[in-house]
């Protein structure tokens, strides 16, 4: 009776194969996750900017006209009170498209 110590040729072939079936049925899992974190993100995103907007125009009389006056005092800004916000949001989709905001402290849909 011969006794192998390891793996014959068509044992891995199947261990290969099965797998490269799992990996292919879960991709799509894993892909629509990140989708999912991302838009979780971007929500979390506009109702910090909203919100600190909201503190804004409590302080200041009027809502910002961009994002940046949430993180540095804009020039002509009265009894602006903040930062609002540490830093300005990067946008989880497309890091070169920053949040805009319109005139009732809304960010814009883009």
């Amino acid at each position: 009776m011969t006794e192998y110590s390891g793996f014959i040729l068509w044992e891995l072939l199947i261990v290969l194969f099965l797998m490269g079936v799992i990996l292919t049925l879960c991709s799509p899992y894993f892909g629509s996750a990140t989708h999912h974190v991302r838009m979780q993100t971007h929500r979390a995103n506009i109702q910090r900017i909203e919100g600190s907007a909201q503190l804004y125009r409590i302080d200041v009389g009027s809502y910002p006209l961009s994002v940046t006056d949430l993180v540095n005092p804009p020039m002509a800004a009265i009894n602006w009170q903040g930062p609002y916000l540490d830093e300005i949001p990067m946008n989880p989709f497309d890091s070169e498209q920053s949040y805009q905001l319109d005139s009732t402290g809304r960010v814009k849909d883009s």
